[in-house]
């Protein structure tokens, strides 16, 4: 029979299972070559360095063109089945028809950041 310390470590244990934690952080190049938007931030054609961090779900995103910070993001880092084997931007269209983008893939990785 359970009591109920081990009824609540069993539940966390349970929680911590179908919600993974993932510590991680990186960095990439990508190449943006019209105007478009990241969570409503306007990006220029050029080639942005992007770094993320995360110690949860949820990761902070920032793009630098030459340099300069032009955007801080959040985004929220899914796991996929298997590794992409570039960097890739996801393009879609936001709220008002723009381009805008939805996604990084990262090279090497089996892991991507979305955005809302």
């Amino acid at each position: 029979m359970f009591s109920t310390r081990n009824l609540l470590m069993v539940s966390v244990i349970f929680t911590l299972l179908a919600t993974p934690i993932i510590a991680a952080s990186g960095k990439a190049t990508y190449q943006v070559t019209r105007p478009m938007v990241v969570a409503g931030t306007e990006l220029q054609p050029g080639e942005y360095e992007v770094k993320w961090e995360s110690k949860s779900p949820e990761a902070d995103v920032t793009f630098k063109l030459n340099g300069k910070v032009v955007a801080k993001v959040q985004g929220k880092i899914e796991t996929l089945e298997q590794k992409t084997m570039y960097n890739t931007l996801v393009i879609g269209k936001d709220s008002s028809g723009r381009e805008a983008i939805q996604g990084l893939l990262f090279g090497d990785k089996n892991v991507k950041v979305v955005f809302q």
